[in-house]
């Protein structure tokens, strides 16, 4: 290729990274999570502003390489077996703190006039909750080592995990011209069978490289991307998504079948692919899409139905759970907004709903402009009921005195 050709790219890569790392060093110094910055870099730096970038194939090809390696990285960084034990926890949470902001989500799209095809994938979209910036503001709160915190991570990636399968049922939906009952069975066998290939494979073709990864130097990284890859072609052929493989593929590398060193080696290098280099661009990539023609009074009105609509019912369902749970009503409460965010996985699932033509422009903003508000109102309202929470143990501490 050309070098004149490429090298307006290689100008648009400068001002990209330029831009992330900048934001990523004035957010982290305020506490707001950077993936929020990279989606106001986008919209900044984008169409709807200064039209510095213009959306092009090569910025098109690396967002998707980013949705890849997010999912690729999730999957690394979930182990199986602390999942295996938090889904016994925390499955009644997660599974009922997902349905019903789903459920809610998907009919206030329908009263709305949407079809049902375009509202099962507006409640997709904010039904998946954000671990990772809960996690940081745990962290921020001290927090991250409680038995609170982990029962709210756990139902975030509980709830992240039934998010993706539920996503790949409604994109074999969505792909259908017709939908009928043997259809659907058609669609759930398949979805079926692709867990337990990869799940079997997971486990039984992994240990057969483990001496090979016995060393730091092991080609761990590479055998990951080939997995993946493998995994994601295969989701695509039987008409679910390929980041359904490639979290699979990073969910059975771990440290029973690989060098301690090598799966960290491993996790580092997805890390500063997922949310250095692609991961960002992707998500600055997805500003690129909003629109604030969006911002009509019809569509202030959608926006604050959902958000007002998920807060209430992520609060109730979640919360009510965890009341059953044997938590207190202030963790109850605490737990059901620790579930109120929304981030990477919800970008990414509106983005491909977008790239489908099933959520146009105007929904796909509404979409976005609504998990900012999700994510400040879980950040503060954690902060608060920090406070809380603290307070009463300083009470019950003074009171044993």
């Amino acid at each position: 290729m050309n070098l004149l050709v490429i090298l307006p790219f290689f100008q648009e890569l400068l001002i990209l990274m330029v831009v992330i790392w900048a934001f990523s060093v004035l957010l982290r110094k305020v506490g707001i999570p950077t993936i929020m910055g990279e989606l106001v870099a986008g919209i900044l730096i984008g169409p709807a502003v200064l039209g510095l970038i213009e959306p092009n194939e090569i910025i098109e090809v690396l967002s998707q390489l980013g949705i890849f390696f997010i999912l690729l990285h999730a999957g690394v960084e979930t182990n199986p077996r602390e999942f295996v034990t938090a889904l016994k926890k925390s499955f009644g949470i997660a599974f009922i703190g997902a349905l019903f902001p789903f459920l809610t989500s998907m009919s206030i799209a329908l009263l709305f006039g949407y079809s049902l095809k375009t509202s099962l994938f507006v409640g997709i979209s904010l039904t998946a909750t954000a671990v990772v910036v809960t996690l940081k503001i745990l962290q921020d709160l001290n927090l991250t080592n409680t038995r609170l915190a982990r029962v709210i991570v756990a139902s975030c990636i509980i709830d992240d995990l039934l998010s993706l399968i539920c996503f790949s049922l409604i994109l074999s939906v969505a792909k259908s011209e017709s939908i009928s009952a043997f259809s659907l069975m058609l669609i759930a066998v398949k979805s079926t069978l692709f867990f337990v290939v990869t799940i079997v494979a997971g486990y039984y073709l992994y240990p057969l490289f483990k001496n090979t990864f016995q060393h730091s130097s092991g080609k761990g990284f590479t055998f990951l991307l080939i997995l993946g890859l493998g995994f994601g072609l295969l989701a695509e052929l039987i008409g679910l998504h390929m980041i359904m493989g490639a979290y699979l593929a990073g969910l059975f590398f771990r440290e029973e079948v690989a060098n301690k060193e090598l799966v960290k080696k491993v996790e580092d290098r997805l890390y500063a692919i997922a949310y250095s280099f692609l991961g960002p661009i992707f998500f600055i990539s997805l500003g690129f899409h909003i629109t604030f023609e969006a911002l009509t009074v019809q569509g202030i009105i959608l926006m604050m139905c959902l958000v007002i609509g998920v807060i209430i019912i992520q609060i109730i369902s979640a919360g009510s759970m965890a009341k059953l749970a044997q938590f207190s009503t202030v963790e109850s409460i605490t737990i059901g907004i620790g579930m109120t965010g929304r981030a990477e996985m919800a970008f990414i699932l509106a983005a491909i709903g977008q790239k489908m033509q099933i959520l146009d422009n105007n929904l796909f903003s509404i979409i976005v402009f609504s998990t900012f508000i999700l994510n400040f109102f879980a950040t503060f309202g954690l902060k608060y009921c920090a406070g809380v929470i603290k307070r009463n143990q300083d009470k019950q501490f003074k009171m044993q005195m």
